[in-house]
């Protein structure tokens, strides 16, 4: 017996090897992704990390895994995730905004944990999911109020709709103790569900344990999803073709991932791909600050 095992091992109706022998993709790093991560890790789960955002100063409140260095730093959330993870088991982590060009990278799992912020995002899970027959665990905290399900056959958007929660992590919060429970409900769901046990398609509403069945759903496919909005008070997606080494302004951050920087009184943080994030009044007014800092 593995000691590191010693304690899940002595539980009935879980199977370490089967836990061990899955790959699992979390999407999303943040307060509740960053959580499941580190669950599945520690179980010896191989994962892949898909997280399109850098770490701030707010991601201490919410996350046990990240440092106040890689803050300084502005890592990314995959790649500060991974270094810390890869000590428990095999990662693979991506600094990519999960869409439909680029679904592919879940590829390779057996499960897919939801860890994001956006309904745009959620809808592409639930699309691959029901094409590639490959379950995924939806996960949210907003306030004092977490939400898990596992789907299968259900239908997200009808669940989704038939709930109408608020959308905003910014606007109404998160009390991270919240956040972990909501995740380690789901990752149990996870556990489950790998070492071959059946879990409810319900929708579970915590900490009060409420439980909600979907019935009567019509949905038609889902398709070409792509979030622009970034969880917080106007941040912007841009996509383009511009380096860091293109952008002008105050550097506040640089690694080789990303360059983070002050132009016009609004906050650049360009990836290597293009891809920037922006702090702006609406869309139009980042896409403008993008092309007038890339071409300085």
């Amino acid at each position: 017996m593995n000691l590191m095992y010693s304690r899940f091992e002595a539980l009935d109706n879980y199977s370490l090897k089967e836990i061990q022998g899955s790959t699992v993709a979390v999407v999303g790093l943040g307060a509740t992704g960053s959580v499941m991560a580190e669950h599945l890790a520690r179980h010896g789960v191989k994962l892949i990390l898909i997280d399109r955002d850098f770490l701030e100063r707010n991601d201490l409140y919410s996350s046990n895994i990240y440092t106040g260095n890689q803050v300084e730093k502005a890592l990314p959330k995959a790649k500060a995730c991974e270094k810390t993870l890869s000590e428990l088991t095999e990662v693979e982590a991506y600094i990519e905004d999960l869409n439909s060009k680029n679904v592919e990278l879940l590829g390779s799992t057996d499960l897919i944990m939801d860890g994001t912020d956006n309904l745009e995002t959620r809808y592409l899970l639930d699309d691959y999911s029901k094409a590639n027959d490959v379950p995924w665990i939806y996960t949210a905290a907003l306030g004092e109020r977490g939400f898990s399900m596992y789907l299968n056959e259900t239908c997200f958007k009808c669940t989704f709709d038939s709930l109408n929660p608020k959308k905003s992590c910014e606007t109404n919060g998160v009390l991270r103790e919240i956040s972990v429970i909501a995740a380690s409900k789901s990752c149990l769901k996870a556990l489950k569900y790998l070492s071959g046990e059946e879990v409810d398609e319900k929708l579970e509403i915590l900490p009060e344990n409420q439980k909600f069945e979907v019935q009567d759903c019509e949905c038609g496919e889902q398709r070409d999803f792509e979030a622009s909005n970034v969880c917080g008070e106007n941040k912007y997606q841009v996509f383009g073709d511009s380096g860091p080494e293109k952008f002008g302004g105050q550097i506040l951050a640089s690694n080789s991932y990303l360059k983070k920087l002050e132009f016009e009184g609004h906050l650049i943080t360009v990836f290597q791909s293009g891809r920037a994030i922006v702090e702006a009044q609406s869309l139009e007014d980042a896409k403008r600050l993008y092309r007038t800092a890339s071409s300085i």
